[in-house]
């Protein structure tokens, strides 16, 4: 008999570069109200200062991505200011992204062609992705090695604000757990969106419900 031998399952190793510190405030909103057609929030006054851990949380559908894309410029607000702090190195993840053709290697290579081939493939295999997944397209990995390639691409870069928009919702429990240890230790400052309190309970610093701010009845 041919007794197969279980495949050792490759570890997963998070870790954020750190930037240059930046200013205190990293970003102040005044009278803010988020949406697209209709306002999502009443308006809004916060600011979030440098090496805090934020974590926003509330049911679907309240805006809480909206809020992520409006800090960052990526969507204008209905009305209201938002100032960005100076010396910003923003690392972004988002909820999903739509995935290419493109096999996993090129997809981070092309971000960091100085990179040779060999250092490339080892950034992805720190971040628990075997060889048929380094070779395989985007579109056919599943969605926890698509946000592993992902998060690779933040972590070759030197950030001091750290934005993931549900980072864990296809991460299996090691590589959350990994992941919650890389984001306790990075020091800089953290604005996570999540449902999974078992996970950002333990890396913020501050909870935001955005239920307490919005315009729609729950």
């Amino acid at each position: 008999d041919i007794i197969e031998i279980a495949k050792e399952k490759p570890k997963t190793i998070f870790g954020f570069k750190t930037a240059r510190t930046p200013s205190r405030e990293i970003v102040t909103v005044k009278d803010l109200v988020i949406g697209y057609d209709e306002p999502l929030t009443r308006p809004l006054n916060f600011s979030i200062e440098r090496n805090q851990k934020i974590a926003i949380k509330g049911v679907n559908g309240l805006g809480k991505s909206t809020l992520l894309n409006t800090i960052l410029g990526k969507i204008k607000p209905i009305s209201g200011e938002i100032e960005h702090g100076q010396f910003l190195s923003i690392g972004y993840f988002k909820q999903e992204e739509e995935s290419t053709s493109t096999p996993a290697l090129n997809e981070f290579w092309n971000e960091f062609p100085g990179l040779t081939n060999a250092e490339a493939r080892a950034a992805l295999a720190r971040c628990g992705l075997t060889n048929n997944h380094i070779t395989s397209q985007m579109k056919v990995l599943s969605g926890g090695e698509n946000a592993k390639v992902r998060l690779a691409k933040i972590m070759n870069r030197e950030i001091n604000f750290l934005v993931l928009d549900e980072p864990t919702n296809h991460l299996d429990i090691d590589a959350k757990e990994e992941l919650k240890r890389a984001i306790k230790e990075f020091a800089g400052t953290v604005l996570i969106v999540s449902h999974e309190p078992d996970f950002y309970l333990e890396v913020a610093t501050e909870v935001w419900n955005v239920e307490d701010w919005t315009t729609k009845i729950i």
